[in-house]
């Protein structure tokens, strides 16, 4: 008999417009004001607007939960060296050395029974408990979960060179662009293998018919813990 660990993960949100628009606006901000008036007013406008963002997404039921305040924490740390040091260098060392220590993360958790991409996918498209419970699941998100973080680390080497070769403002610029496409490539390639690999799952529809229930989905609160 079925019981209440059987029913499908609420269907995850969608990015809004106040998404897409939170997202790119600390980085319009800071390319302004540090070519106005300097580095110092761009890290804070680019600190205080991306705080901003972490409490509107934590107000509009975003699965943050716990996490928001570690984030906020994280961001007025690193304005505030970065301010106070007034260095492009450190503000921007500090978000390398973050990541880095998540892609880390990421392979550690391929080691442990809950992998990082096994745990987050839920989050992004609704998948059923008991496809999340497969072995094959496990298997697969822990593959992915290391290209990821090697991928990661690759951007995190890139990073750190153009940080040390290039002016803030060009930094920024292309940092975005190759961020952006590089992302985007990832998520592409982690979807083909993971509608491949996880096909073997009886019941298992498909990717995309997925991510389309998800973008016709009204949103989602995160998965309870325990039922």
């Amino acid at each position: 008999m079925a019981d209440d660990t059987s029913r499908p993960a609420p269907t995850p949100s969608v990015p809004t417009r106040a998404d897409v628009f939170d997202q790119y606006m600390p980085i319009v901000l800071f390319l302004v004001l540090n070519s106005a008036f300097g580095l110092i007013p761009a890290i804070a406008a680019m600190t205080l607007w991306a705080v901003k963002a972490q409490v509107s997404r934590y107000r509009r039921g975003l699965p943050l939960g716990r996490v928001m305040p570690i984030i906020v924490v994280y961001l007025l740390i690193r304005g505030t060296f970065g301010i106070i040091y007034d260095s492009g260098e450190v503000y921007f060392g500090i978000g390398i050395s973050a990541k880095a220590l998540a892609a880390l993360a990421l392979l550690v958790s391929a080691a442990m029974k809950r992998n990082g991409a096994g745990y987050a996918l839920p989050y992004l498209v609704p998948i059923d408990r008991d496809v999340k419970a497969h072995p094959e699941y496990r298997a697969a998100t822990r593959r992915v979960s290391i290209a990821v973080a090697l991928v990661v680390f690759a951007s995190v080497g890139f990073d750190t060179w153009l940080l040390q070769n290039a002016s803030i403002n060009k930094f920024v610029l292309i940092r975005l662009g190759v961020n952006w496409g590089l992302s985007i490539l990832t998520i592409v390639l982690a979807g083909l293998y993971l509608d491949r690999r996880l096909r073997r799952i009886p019941g298992f529809p498909g990717m995309m018919p997925l991510v389309e229930r998800s973008l016709k989905g009204p949103g989602m609160n995160p998965p309870p813990s325990s039922e």
